[in-house]
């Protein structure tokens, strides 16, 4: 359980005005509100422009995506996810599964679209994750987020299956690969950082 602290600050008086309304509109305690914006500015608002993430109008964002073929936007997911290493650690401190599934749920949520969370069962017998996003955002935004996030998953070692339309997503996570999982993961980081630094250097050059 999280520990709770007093603390007094000076607002303005037409933003706490303001902030009553809305907390009202959403049936919550004014104090819930305002903790939900704090957390919502440190886990997302302060740190997501710093690490390259920018807001953009869907309307735009589908045309975008719709002008670029679906191999070029495969192939853009899959090294954006690859090269996504040093953002997870700078954003939540570590590269694993729950810190890849919380900025995956900080997007979502921040692009309006609707997202649930299932426990489920594996093959083994396990226990498994089903996410089902929903969104408006066309077939190719279906196609690079499903390529983005299944390369996001498999690259800290956990197998995931995503089933891609029009205008949802359902992922299904599995158990992790185990040993062989974190060894790949471990490989494939180390291979992706001498690309990269092969690359800065031809282009120094």
């Amino acid at each position: 359980m999280a520990n709770n602290s007093s603390i007094t600050f000076r607002v303005d008086d037409n933003n706490i005005d303001k902030l009553r309304k809305l907390a009202d509109e959403e049936g919550m305690s004014l104090n819930t509100l305002i903790n939900r914006i704090l957390e919502s500015y440190l886990e997302w608002e302060f740190i997501a422009p710093k690490v390259g993430f920018a807001p953009m109008q869907k309307s735009v964002l589908k045309d975008l995506f719709d002008y670029v073929p679906e191999e070029k936007l495969k192939e853009i997911a899959t090294r954006a996810a690859d090269s996504f290493e040093d953002e997870l650690l700078m954003m939540r401190g570590k590269v694993d599964l729950d810190a890849v599934l919380a900025i995956t749920k900080n997007r979502v949520k921040r692009s309006g679209f609707t997202l649930r969370e299932f426990s489920k069962n594996t093959e083994n017998g396990g226990a498994g994750i089903k996410l089902v996003l929903q969104h408006d955002v066309g077939h190719h935004w279906g196609v690079f987020s499903k390529t983005y996030i299944e390369r996001l998953i498999n690259n800290v070692g956990y197998p995931v299956k995503i089933e891609s339309t029009d205008k949802s997503l359902t992922i299904e996570i599995g158990e992790p690969d185990g040993k062989a999982g974190v060894a790949g993961y471990k490989l494939h980081h180390a291979a992706v950082k001498s690309s990269s630094m092969k690359k800065q250097q031809q282009e120094a050059s």
